[in-house]
């Protein structure tokens, strides 16, 4: 059985994953190999225990919770994601801001700041 939180319904194991003890197996230990297959509610990861890129889990919100993964406020074509727990936006290099939406210091002319 693997453990996907509940967002997954399959998986499959992998003797690879299994070697690096990367999957969480029911009982709450690094051993098994199971990787979830088609994690739902924008979750993603190898037990769909990461939100998926452009998503983030608040502070508080239990792993399991299947409207956890909220979207992050960034714009995403001038950012990289935004950080689990806070939403932090990660503005890519040539921009900054709450929501990346100024240009990065020697960067002009937004919303290309070249």
């Amino acid at each position: 059985a693997c453990n996907c939180h509940g967002h997954a319904t399959d998986c499959y194991y992998d003797a690879d994953v299994d070697q690096r003890q990367e999957s969480l197996n029911i009982h709450g230990h690094y051993e098994g190999g199971g990787v979830c297959i088609n994690c739902q509610h924008n979750t993603a990861g190898i037990n769909c225990e990461k939100c998926a890129k452009g998503y983030y889990r608040p502070y508080g919100v239990p792993v399991g919770a299947p409207d956890g993964c909220i979207p992050c406020s960034c714009n995403l074509e001038h950012a990289e994601g935004c950080e689990e727990r806070s939403g932090r936006c990660f503005c890519k290099q040539n921009f900054q801001g709450e929501n990346c939406e100024l240009c990065a210091d020697g960067f002009y002319g937004y919303p290309f700041c070249v």
